[in-house]
């Protein structure tokens, strides 16, 4: 099982095993009993828009529910407190859309030649059971699966005993238009929806600008539901409301709601918030008014707690003390090592490791001259061995990488061929491009520079110390010097956006199995002033046509082939030292079961544990009638 990647994680969606590597195989499961996991950091609310750290998303999937989700197996969108949606076209007809969704006509539209013929996809449609044919030559333009109507379950509780209803979802995507609410990290998501509205109490429809490959992934758990009742000041039921307050007003109950930390978050998942006592622990207990009541779906386990512990040497060491139940972060030297191999660990843990949507790089600015020219690039690809550092660091655990897509996943191209490691050989492509010793002091020069390169990396982060290291090893067989420069994480985060760096060592953590490329690699988003994730600074025309295709496609099958070509493209131009996708490694309790090895962060999922039935603090799963 540690021998690396296993081949049915490359199948794409498939049932996952439980307790696929639990030492004692599969039990009997119960109900009750408490669980610990260890969390690196805290966030300073739990009000995802303005909080949307990864322990906020990690807890939210517990205390909280969206309107739908992913499922981790099949991969496909799932209703959670929405019972259903539907999905329909919009035409926008010549002139423009109009202020207030004007001037478009939506349904489900059907090409009849010389026209649009549009009939009506979801209750409360205008066009009722009628048809409408609209010619072509009167059309600006037709954009597939931008409506979407959203059906709420009845019945759906919060935590504190109300109702959600269609106000507290339209509440919930208004707030982004509200320039005063800190929630600007993710904003972008809903700047697209142009238009929503409530058609009854348990009915809400939103109108996209234009057809987008993620528009439909924008409601689950980034569409954040809030209680209206207590975060929208303009709600008859808000207890000091104020149908006049101004937009700064409204932001402020927002952003500083006590609801974000001083008092309990009230959400709408199968466990409530119960207790947070801060720079300690989180705790969260059974919420028995949960519409799910398969234990597989909404948990079996009575409490959750999320102990905060900053030093993971320390935190391993509560693992080991039996303070902690769940560690995710376990050091490759240590997963490989004495610490998990001994007695005392093994008797009462177990180790395990999965692969999520993460890879490692260094990023080449492509603003400084030396490193502007993808020959150069190219040829420094061929002075790192990145399959010999996966199979030295982490024992062929690790997948050696040629671009950005999870490997995982259809959008990765496994065809495309690893650089080959061969720093001679790099050096004669660094010659060809100019760069060449030509004064005897081993470093290759040009137009009396050297090729020395800085990489930045965080002071302190020891996986990217001697990852570089590696790197300046392999430089140095052909004539390039690495220096290694350290910045404390706050600078090291600025010296980023500023584009102050020759390389920077990263990892990234994609949003999902297929993530929206534009950010990262689109000329919009690599001008040197703007403060983006297109960390290299890359701006190529091939690269822009390819992602915008990309986005607008909404078949994942026509999708593909445009990912392997941007895939393609990136590995010609090299903005990356494109690295590998590391494993997750994990102690768990041996006492707890069911631990299900996901690709989605964290990798695992804390409703899927339990105990063994006859575990002392737990009951029987009834029969059901």
């Amino acid at each position: 099982i540690d021998a690396g990647v296993r081949p049915e994680v490359l199948e794409g969606p498939h049932e996952i095993p439980a307790d696929a590597f639990h030492p004692d195989g599969s039990v009997t499961p119960a109900l009750g009993g408490r669980v610990i996991q260890h969390i690196p950091s805290q966030p300073a609310n739990l009000c995802y828009p303005i909080e949307n750290s990864s322990i906020t998303r990690e807890i939210h999937r517990e205390i909280h529910a969206p309107l739908i989700e992913l499922n981790w197996e099949t991969w496909e969108l799932e209703p959670i407190m929405a019972e259903s949606w539907d999905t329909e076209d919009t035409l926008i007809l010549e002139g423009g859309r109009g202020a207030g969704n004007t001037n478009v006509v939506w349904g489900r539209v059907e090409d009849d030649g010389d026209a649009w013929v549009v009939r009506s996809g979801a209750p409360g449609n205008p066009l009722g059971d009628e048809t409408r044919r609209v010619p072509k030559d009167q059309v600006e333009s037709l954009e597939r699966g931008t409506v979407f109507t959203f059906h709420i379950r009845p019945g759906m509780q919060w935590h504190d005993g109300r109702v959600l209803d269609a106000r507290d979802v339209f509440f919930s995507w208004d707030l982004y238009n509200n320039p005063h609410v800190d929630c600007d990290k993710i904003r972008q998501r809903f700047n697209e929806i142009v238009h929503a509205e409530i058609l009854d109490d348990l009915t809400v429809r939103f109108f996209y600008r234009e057809q987008y490959f993620q528009a439909l992934s924008s409601f689950t758990s980034d569409l954040c539901l809030l209680p209206s009742h207590l975060y929208d000041l303009t709600d008859p039921e808000h207890p000091r409301h104020d149908p006049d307050a101004s937009l700064e007003a409204r932001a402020t109950e927002i952003n500083e709601n006590p609801h974000n930390q001083k008092v309990p978050f009230i959400g709408l998942g199968p466990y409530k918030l119960d207790k947070w006592e801060r720079d300690q622990y989180f705790e969260a207990v059974r919420f028995d008014d949960y519409y799910e009541t398969d234990p597989a779906r909404r948990g079996y386990l009575d409490t959750l707690r999320w102990t905060l512990i900053t030093d993971d040497d320390a935190a391993f060491q509560a693992l080991i003390n039996q303070e902690v139940d769940v560690f995710y972060r376990v050091k490759t030297e240590d997963y490989f090592g004495d610490l998990t191999s001994s007695e005392q660990f093994t008797s009462n843990f177990y180790k395990s490791y999965t692969y999520t949507a993460t890879y490692q790089y260094t990023a080449w600015n492509v603003y400084r001259p030396k490193l502007s020219d993808p020959r150069v690039r190219r040829a420094l690809s061929h002075c790192s061995d990145s399959q010999g550092w996966v199979d030295s660091k982490y024992k062929g655990l690790a997948w050696a990488i040629t671009g950005p897509p999870f490997f995982m996943s259809p959008f990765y191209d496994h065809s495309i061929p690893l650089p080959e490691y061969d720093p001679d050989l790099g050096a004669e492509l660094l010659a060809e491009a100019g760069w060449y010793d030509r004064d005897g002091n081993g470093i290759v020069d040009k137009d009396g520079e050297d090729l020395v390169i800085d990489i930045l990396i965080p002071q302190g982060n020891k996986a990217s110390e001697s990852t570089v290291q590696k790197i300046q090893e392999g430089f140095g067989k052909a004539g390039v010097k690495i220096n290694i420069v350290q910045a404390e994480w706050a600078s090291f985060l600025e010296r980023k956006y500023d584009r102050d760096f020759d390389g920077i060592n990263m990892a990234t953590v994609l949003s999902g199995l297929e993530s929206d490329p534009k950010d990262t690699w689109h000329s919009e988003t690599g001008a040197f002033d703007l403060r983006s994730s297109n960390t290299s600074g890359l701006q190529d025309p091939e690269c822009d046509r390819l992602i915008d295709a990309i986005r607008v496609e909404l078949d994942e099958d026509k999708r593909v082939p445009l990912w392997h070509a941007l895939h393609r493209r990136l590995a010609e131009l090299q903005p990356y030292l494109f690295s590998n996708c590391p494993p997750r490694k994990y102690a768990f309790n041996r006492k707890l079961h069911g631990v299900k090895m996901y690709q989605i962060v964290p990798g695992f999922k804390l409703r899927d544990l339990y105990y063994a039935e006859g575990t002392p603090g737990t009951r029987p799963i009834p029969t059901p009638r």
